[in-house]
């Protein structure tokens, strides 16, 4: 296909989507595409800038989800689209089998593994197949290293490491949406109350051989430990010859304040493996991987694991230019004084609303927890989403805000003064 003719179909198909009626998308979404997400909207999104996104029926909203963290730069990030427009016009192959060298994943392996201090970095599609790889590696060196057959990882409840038949069985039991049906689960698996280092200890046994934790639990309510509680958990592990896995997927490349939350501990914090994804590309694509001391990684070798797409040279030219971003506009930097201001702010909206409990938060990682006594966080999501803000409900009762990092305290006052008037009247 010539390069005019190219150019005809794919206005077409711009040109196609674009005239899609609100109810003709609603009617495809419900007919022709599974159910395993509930749609809040009968007014799709057509654009998004920044932090805003934009309706069909011209509607601004705030985006206070940033699509669960993969949106931390905000949308349409002008450094991201300039990479990919020069890497299209390069004529690099979008993808490549790993058998074949790469530059571009050369370059996200010593960008990475210099930003981050780990010594290996091995890319996976998205994020759930990170902590699924890091079970296999960490399975792998119970087996070869610790000599331990069956073995065994300690993970906490009220946990997301995602939604594989391995992970699923992590969800509380109690979550019938996420695991009814899905059984049997493999084996090898101890649940323990999240924050709770005497029940880590007490699960131990000689078949353990490791213990996965997310920094906070984001899907879970945002929940936040103790301080001090990573880093005893490390030590804890070290004593016992374990591994550490801590999941960053949501809260690593400066959700927190930090490249990762574990950081906020210092190095005796400091995990074996990590898990890393989300805004890793930018929120341009899947791009998700495991970082670990090349001691540990080495265990894989060939033919051990693998991903067709996992270290592409497009989703490795993604993971470059988010990186990127992150360094030259010092994000942490950013989302640590932007979180400090914004928290006293949230703080005085929850004093003037009987319905709030209390605000957690981390960073800009925010969880606001609702009274059992009244409306629940679902409820205060449809309604903020009717005024002009995105957040989303889960457990019931905790609303997450999680906007991008680089919103602008102009524009989080547009969302402050929203929030106050869904909670307060």
């Amino acid at each position: 296909m010539d390069t005019n003719t190219a150019k005809k179909h794919a206005l077409k198909l711009i040109e196609q989507a674009s005239s899609l009626s609100d109810s003709a998308v609603m009617d495809l979404l419900n007919r022709t595409v599974a159910h395993n997400y509930k749609v809040i909207s009968d007014d799709p999104v057509v654009r998004a800038e920044g932090v805003w996104l934009y309706t069909r029926r011209g509607r601004k909203l705030f985006d206070g989800v940033a699509a669960y963290s993969a949106a931390n730069f905000g949308h349409g990030h002008p450094l991201m689209k300039e990479a990919i427009r020069l890497f299209l016009e390069s004529g690099a192959p979008e993808v490549l089998g790993r058998f074949l060298p790469d530059p571009w994943l050369a370059l996200l392996g010593e960008r990475i593994t210099n930003l981050t201090g780990f010594e290996n970095f091995l890319p996976v599609n998205g994020g759930v197949e990170a902590p699924e790889t890091a079970v296999k590696l960490a399975r792998r060196w119970a087996w070869q290293v610790k000599k331990v057959h069956q073995p065994e990882i300690i993970f906490a409840g009220h946990c997301w490491h995602g939604r594989t038949i391995t992970m699923t069985q992590m969800f509380d039991e109690d979550d019938n949406a996420g695991r009814d049906g899905f059984g049997p689960f493999p084996p090898g698996f101890v649940r323990v109350p999240f924050n709770d280092l005497a029940a880590i200890a007490k699960a131990i046994t000689p078949k353990t051989a490791a213990i996965m934790l997310e920094p906070v639990q984001g899907e879970g309510g945002i929940n936040i430990p103790d301080q001090g509680y990573l880093a005893a958990v490390a030590q804890i592990a070290r004593e016992n010859k374990l591994l550490t896995i801590w999941d960053e997927i949501q809260t690593g490349w400066a959700r927190t304040g930090k490249l990762f939350c574990w950081m906020h501990e210092g190095d005796a914090a400091k995990p074996d493996i990590v898990c890393v994804g989300k805004s890793l590309s930018g929120g341009f694509g899947p791009v998700a991987g495991i970082l670990a001391r090349r001691e540990i990684m080495s265990l894989f070798g060939p033919g051990s694991h693998g991903s067709t797409f996992g270290g592409s040279p497009f989703s490795s030219m993604l993971g470059v230019a988010a990186l990127a971003v992150y360094e030259h506009e010092e994000i942490g930097k950013r989302a640590t004084e932007t979180g400090n201001w914004l928290r006293p702010r949230l703080e005085a909206i929850a004093k003037k609303a009987a319905s709030i409990k209390e605000v957690r938060s981390r960073g800009m990682m925010f969880g606001i927890e609702f009274k059992r006594t009244g409306k629940d966080a679902t409820t205060y999501a449809k309604k903020l989403l009717e005024l002009g803000v995105v957040a989303k409900d889960t457990h019931g009762w905790v609303l997450r805000f999680t906007p991008p990092l680089t919103a602008t305290h102009e524009e989080l006052e547009y969302a402050l003064e929203i929030m106050e008037k869904a909670f307060v009247a």
